[in-house]
């Protein structure tokens, strides 16, 4: 039965190892300012990393616009829209990438903002 189990973790080790050579980081959620979000009537951000790695080397981004460790960002969207973050020139102040207006593209649960 142990060396059933090891097999099975071994295995699951081995079929991780793709992601952790490519240096993928998957989904990142941003969640830290969520009373401000629920005002403003949508949740948190999940943003794709993987799928911004496909199209983007990690030196367009990092540490140019974003700080590698989580949390010392203080990204908000008041920041992006005045071309910080996401809203940097390259990015979703671009015509590279749909505009950042259009919240339900990166904010979950986007309902009508609250007055």
């Amino acid at each position: 039965m142990r060396a059933k189990a090891r097999i099975i973790i071994f295995t699951m080790a081995l079929a991780a190892l793709p992601a952790i050579a490519s240096g993928g980081i998957g989904d990142i959620k941003f969640d830290d300012k969520i009373a401000s979000m629920k005002k403003a009537g949508v949740g948190p951000v999940i943003f794709p990393h993987g799928k911004h790695e496909k199209t983007n080397k990690c030196n367009d981004c990092h540490p140019k616009i974003f700080k590698d460790k989580r949390g010392e960002n203080n990204i908000s969207m008041k920041l992006n829209m005045d071309g910080k973050f996401c809203g940097s020139p390259n990015c979703h102040n671009s015509p590279k990438a749909f505009p950042l207006f259009q919240c339900a593209s990166c904010h979950t649960g986007v309902s009508a903002a609250k007055k």
